[in-house]
């Protein structure tokens, strides 16, 4: 998977990910949790606690990158090209030139 390896993160420092991670280190966690639940060497009740701790990690991503996709059509939106009308009534008649 990705060459994921290695243990996965503590639940705890799941915790503090969930609530204030990064993306790319909430997301490499959540890579780790899923390869640790792949192995199933697990009880049901780890399962499931490790399971709720990857849903936390996957909850956070979205979130980011609701936050990211937000950020940029705001930065757009502030940005936005407006045709030059002027620019393209010079194009015009510089076809309409050519054309006689």
């Amino acid at each position: 998977m990705n060459g994921v390896a290695g243990p996965p993160p503590s639940l705890e420092s799941i915790s503090t990910l969930v609530e204030k991670g990064a993306f790319e280190e909430t997301l490499s966690a959540l890579e780790l949790v899923v390869d640790h639940l792949e192995r199933g060497r697990l009880t049901i009740d780890e399962s499931l606690a490790w399971y709720e701790a990857g849903l936390g990690l996957m909850r956070r991503c979205s979130h980011l990158l609701e936050q990211a996709e937000l950020r940029i059509s705001e930065l757009d939106a502030g940005n936005s090209v407006r045709p030059d009308s002027d620019r393209m009534a010079g194009a015009l008649d510089s076809w309409d030139a050519d054309a006689s």
